[in-house]
């Protein structure tokens, strides 16, 4: 569950707030929540896992690689549209409080058909398979990490192309 709505989160962050601090920021509170109503379900014996698994390091482990990935895709998917942006920066705040919003509207939405649809689990099975939701959340993340990423670094290469080919001007940081 948390790889797919970390995914979906950082996807809307990334789109509507171009500052890549704010929208990581936006992220953290709905993906919180959806990780506690996670735990608990799976704790309450609501999932095909044993209730035992949210006691597991290795469970916090991954929960913490997809909060990671969900954050890298909100930076990279910001700083992309920012690059490609003709603004500067006017309304940084009001963006960040309409993601918010928005995440968080779509957190209760998703939390509360959540809740009404668990059931009890009599028969948890300890090699039970990753949900398809829970692959495909993967799949999104790693996907859309490794292109972003590329994506970024070409903006970055052609900006400085653009820097160095530009008479009369000089790179005050050094860096390229």
């Amino acid at each position: 569950m948390t790889p797919l709505a970390g995914f979906v989160a950082a996807i809307l962050a990334g789109w509507i707030v171009r500052e890549p601090r704010r929208a990581a920021a936006a992220i953290l509170v709905p993906f919180l929540a959806v990780l506690a109503v996670q735990t608990w379900t799976l704790a309450d014996g609501h999932g095909d896992n044993p209730p035992s698994t949210v006691h597991g390091v290795a469970y916090w482990f991954v929960q913490a690689i997809i909060l990671a990935f969900a954050l890298g895709i909100t930076v990279q998917l910001a700083g992309v549209l920012r690059a490609r942006s003709t603004a500067d920066g006017a309304g940084a705040s009001r963006r960040a409080l309409q993601a918010t919003v928005v995440l968080l509207a779509a957190t209760a939405a998703f939390l509360t058909g959540i809740v009404l649809e668990s059931k009890p689990v009599l028969h948890h099975n300890a090699n039970s398979p990753l949900p398809w939701y829970g692959a495909a959340g993967i799949l999104a993340c790693v996907a859309s990490l490794v292109v972003l990423t590329v994506v970024r670094i070409r903006q970055r290469r052609a900006g400085a192309r653009v820097v160095a080919a530009s008479p009369g001007t000089t790179v005050a940081s050094g860096r390229r």
